[in-house]
């Protein structure tokens, strides 16, 4: 994987990995459960904000978690 698209790949279904979806999304705002496909320890940047968040359950049910203050 390039430097250049690099978090554009880790926004894809990740293949030939034991990680079930998708790793890396940017949001504007923070990230909704209501999305699914992202697996279990995924993170999401709140780009509006500058905060960066982790799903805490699985890709079929995701459950946002802030990380940090």
């Amino acid at each position: 994987m390039s430097g250049h698209n690099a978090a554009f790949e880790l926004g894809q279904d990740q293949k030939g990995v034991d990680f079930e979806g998708k790793f890396l999304s940017f949001w504007d705002g923070a990230p909704t459960s209501a999305v699914a496909g992202y697996g279990k320890g995924a993170l999401a940047v709140d780009t509006t904000n500058g905060k960066l968040y982790i799903n805490t359950d699985s890709a079929a049910t995701a459950t946002w978690s802030l990380i940090g203050p």
